[in-house]
């Protein structure tokens, strides 16, 4: 079921659950083809990658992992799944969201069960930030 939110200016269509479900499903394999790609970048190609591992590659991905989000957010309004979907991630007022906002947003992906927190509410990476995903807007 979809949620309509009216603002001064709009009627906004919020995403549905199905979708976000779907988005968060592609952009998870997006994200393991770019964690692919860097690794062959930093070892088969630079050789930086210890072979013991180390904890600087767990920060790594993470930080790989908020930008990420942040910057196909800031540039483009989504993400390889939100294209695919066509939602587009807008602040609560219906507003392009600041890069802070969206860092804030893609930081908050890092909650432990942030992806479950959708069967009880809108998520929390989209209470916190103030941000939701709509349908249809390029």
């Amino acid at each position: 079921m979809n949620k309509t939110i009216y603002t001064d200016e709009q009627e906004i269509k919020v995403a549905d659950s199905f979708t976000r479900l779907c988005n968060f499903f592609v952009d998870q394999i997006v994200f393991l083809f770019v964690i692919f790609l860097h690794s062959l970048l930093l070892d088969g190609l630079l050789g930086i990658i210890p072979k013991d591992g180390s904890p600087w590659l767990g920060l790594y991905s993470l930080l790989l992992y908020v930008f990420y989000y942040s910057l196909f957010e800031f540039y483009f309004g989504k993400t390889p799944g939100k294209f695919l979907t066509g939602t587009i991630v807008v602040t609560e007022d219906g507003n392009r969201p600041t890069f802070k906002t969206l860092l804030i947003r893609s930081i908050c992906r890092l909650i432990p069960l942030d992806p479950l927190s959708f069967l009880f509410s809108s998520g929390w990476h989209d209470q916190i930030s103030r941000t939701i995903v709509i349908n249809g807007r390029s």
